[in-house]
């Protein structure tokens, strides 16, 4: 009997004593990328945000196109004749998301990329919601549009969480972490 108690205390030992180290190691928090370097720290490089990144918080703008398919196979639920007149408008869609951001991405205009994707967004989308218009129902309209404004709604609150707008993530609190480059 005094065997397995000592046992027993020795496994909660070791994985309690396991737990606090990991949870040490994992805490150490990344300086802020986005500070201006001080003497000696290592920062950003010239002009502006660390590589990609602004394109990387936007998403990808032809997801809303490839999300509307989804839902309008799977939630929608329309009949296969229908998905097929509307295969086309949604092919032709995406193509256009995906030239855009091609072209955005080969002139290296990254600053500008934000305003450029929202402003081609806008009038894309318009263009292919009038054109789906004509493929579906008016109640199949107004249930993709529905699920559409849904799903954008949850993106938009998951973006403002990330960015802060919420706790956690950039507002967590702790320690400040180690300073990489200071000597």
């Amino acid at each position: 009997m005094k065997r397995k108690f000592f046992v027993l205390s020795t496994i909660a030992l070791f994985t309690i004593v396991g737990l606090l180290i990991f949870e040490h190691a994992t805490s150490a928090q990344r300086p802020d990328r986005n500070a201006q370097p001080e003497q000696g720290e290592r920062g950003q490089r010239p002009g502006g945000e660390r590589g990609n990144r602004a394109m990387g918080m936007m998403g990808n703008p032809a997801s809303i196109v490839d999300n509307s398919w989804l839902d309008l196979t799977f939630n929608v639920k329309v009949d296969d004749e229908t998905l097929v007149k509307a295969r086309p408008v949604y092919q032709a869609t995406r193509e256009k998301f995906q030239k855009k951001m091609e072209e955005i991405r080969e002139s290296g205009d990254f600053r500008n990329a934000r305003e450029q994707i929202e402003t081609f967004t806008a009038t894309t989308s318009t263009a292919f919601q009038k054109s789906l218009k004509e493929v579906l129902s008016k109640e199949d309209m107004a249930k993709l549009t529905e699920l559409t404004k849904e799903r954008l709604l949850a993106q938009q609150a998951a973006r403002n969480r990330f960015r802060g707008g919420g706790e956690g993530f950039q507002r967590g609190g702790g320690g400040q972490g180690g300073q990489r480059g200071t000597r």
